[in-house]
């Protein structure tokens, strides 16, 4: 005869694990779950899902999305420690990526800073013709587009100023990025003020590329830039503050911001110069 405590031990133990493996349904890039198919997917009744997301709901890992209807993680669900040097950082970011490219269309960048330089880490190309150089792993130094210098603008003070003294002289790559016009440290420090505070910035390649982009900053728990996203396309055909799509743009970054905000950012070393 099995005892009421053992019992009781072993549908505790069943009622875990069926919370758990609900909690594991909601991994992937599919943002939002309905009872019905998470019922399909584990296996469990109705009544057992609507047990397993209550208990859910009550701890925060999941909420209830926009309709009511359907529910999707929690940002609770980032309060467990996960280290720096486990965060992959492109898993994180490449459903967001992919969204963007499906409501603009056009090239997606997602690029973080190495050493002296910002280096796109992954990327969408648009179609027709190009309007960034982005091959995956190119390095191009923090002063000289306005991309770079939207993760320059992220630093410290002290940060920036150790950059420029290393990068100097700074026009010295002005052939290469001309939309920059001519590069002296007072017109790096111009872009930082503008930037720095704003939830995006945007800005026309006209030289280089004929081509419009806008840019946001994704932050870490402390402040510090994980990353930055950034969207560009052909300027006859993509103008970023007047896309059909913006107010959807704005707010796929921010659920991935909402992510991220849940780690702390690697610590970032500008000592390297910057690539002659």
């Amino acid at each position: 005869m099995t005892s009421p405590t053992k019992s009781t031990s072993s549908y505790r133990n069943q009622a875990s694990q069926r919370v758990l493996h609900l909690l594991a349904m909601f991994v992937g890039p599919q943002e939002t779950r309905g009872v019905s198919e998470l019922s399909r997917a584990t296996g469990m009744n109705k009544n057992m899902v609507h047990r397993a997301l209550t208990t859910l709901l009550e701890a925060g890992h999941v909420v209830r999305d926009a309709s009511g209807e359907r529910y999707q993680l929690g940002y609770r669900i980032l309060d467990l420690h996960v280290g720096g040097d486990v965060l992959d950082l492109r898993a994180l970011c490449r459903p967001t990526l992919e969204r963007l490219h499906t409501l603009t269309g056009e090239s997606v960048f997602l690029s973080i800073i190495v050493g002296g330089n910002r280096v796109n880490v992954d990327w969408i190309e648009g179609q027709g013709r190009r309007v960034s150089f982005g091959q995956r792993g190119r390095s191009v130094p923090l002063h000289c587009t306005k991309m770079s210098r939207l993760l320059l603008a992220h630093l410290s003070d002290a940060e920036i100023e150790e950059y420029l003294a290393r990068a100097a002289p700074l026009d010295q790559l002005d052939a290469l990025f001309p939309d920059a016009g001519v590069t002296t440290a007072e017109s790096v420090w111009a872009d930082i003020r503008q930037m720095r505070g704003a939830d995006h910035i945007t800005w026309r390649s006209a030289k280089q590329f004929g081509a419009a982009y806008v840019a946001f900053p994704v932050p870490g728990v402390d402040g510090r830039l994980h990353a930055i996203v950034t969207i560009g396309g052909p300027m006859e055909r993509f103008d970023p503050e007047r896309a059909a799509a913006l107010d959807e743009i704005k707010s796929t970054i921010d659920r991935l911001r909402q992510r991220c905000l849940a780690f702390v950012p690697p610590p970032v070393v500008v000592t390297d110069r910057a690539p002659p």
